[in-house]
C-alpha cells in the first residue's frame, strides 16, 4: 500500500467518524424536539420534504437519490424515536418503496390489493401506501372515508428505481411552503383524482360522496 492510499484511506476512516459524531448529535437534538413537544409523537411529511427538498437544492453536484437515501434512514430514526409502534398497510406493488422510506424500522402488512389495504387500515393500520397508477381507487376510497387524507408522495423527488407510491393517513400533512392539493371527484364513469397547484381549503362545494379536498402535500417535482 503506497503512502497516498494510506493516508486517504486514513482521511476517509476520520471523516467517516466525524460523520457518525453528528448523527448522534443529531439523533440527540431529535430526542430534544419530542421532549419540547412535549411527547406529541406526529409524524411530518411536509416538513421532511421540504428539509430534502433544501439539501437537494444546496448541493447540485451530488446526486439527488444519495441525498434523500441518506436524509431518509435519519428522519425515520428520528420518527421511531417518538413511536415504535407505527404499522403501515402496504399494497404488495409499493412494498419497495416502504422498504426505503421506513427503513424497516415499523411493521408493514403486505396487502394484496387495494381492497386489502383498506381493510389493514380499518384494522387499525397507522398509515397506507397506494402505488401510482390507482389513483381512481385511491378517489373512490378517500371519498367514502372521510377520516382519511393522503399526507404525501414519496418519493418525493423522484427516483429511477422506484415508482412513486401515496401515502395515506389518519391526520392531514402538516403545512409546508409550496402545496399541491388533492380532490377526488365523482364522475359519471367513476372517481377521479385532480391535483391542483397551491393549498385549496375544503368548501362548501365539497358534496358528501361526490366531491372531496383528500390531501394538500408538499408540492415536488412530479407532484403538479
Amino acid at each position: 500500500m503506497t503512502d497516498k492510499l494510506s493516508e486517504l484511506r486514513q482521511t476517509i476512516n476520520q471523516l467517516d467518524d466525524d460523520i457518525l459524531a453528528l448523527v448522534r448529535r443529531r439523533m440527540v437534538l431529535a430526542g430534544d424536539v419530542i421532549r419540547a413537544k412535549n411527547g406529541d409523537a406526529a409524524y411530518r411529511p411536509g416538513r421532511e420534504a421540504e428539509v430534502i427538498a433544501r439539501l437537494i437544492a444546496a448541493a447540485p453536484d451530488l446526486p439527488a437519490q444519495l441525498v434523500m437515501n441518506v436524509w431518509r434512514q435519519l428522519m425515520t430514526a428520528s420518527t421511531a424515536l417518538q413511536t415504535s409502534q407505527m404499522t403501515i398497510a402496504v399494497h404488495q406493488q409499493a412494498m419497495a418503496v416502504a422498504g426505503w422510506h421506513f427503513g424497516g424500522f415499523f411493521t408493514s402488512i403486505s396487502c394484496a390489493d387495494v381492497d386489502a389495504t383498506r381493510r389493514a387500515m380499518r384494522d387499525g393500520a397507522d398509515l397506507a401506501l397506494l402505488p401510482q397508477g390507482c389513483e381512481a381507487d385511491l378517489a373512490a376510497w378517500l371519498l367514502q372515508e372521510e377520516g382519511l387524507y393522503v399526507i404525501a408522495r414519496t418519493p418525493p423527488h423522484g427516483s429511477d428505481g422506484m415508482a412513486p407510491v401515496w401515502m395515506i393517513g389518519r391526520h392531514p400533512a402538516d403545512p409546508v411552503a409550496a402545496e399541491s392539493t388533492l380532490v377526488a371527484q365523482q364522475a359519471d364513469d367513476g372517481a377521479v383524482l385532480d391535483i391542483l397547484p397551491g393549498r385549496r381549503e375544503p368548501g362548501d362545494d365539497d358534496a358528501p360522496g361526490r366531491r372531496r379536498v383528500i390531501g394538500i402535500i408538499a408540492s415536488t417535482d412530479g407532484t403538479d
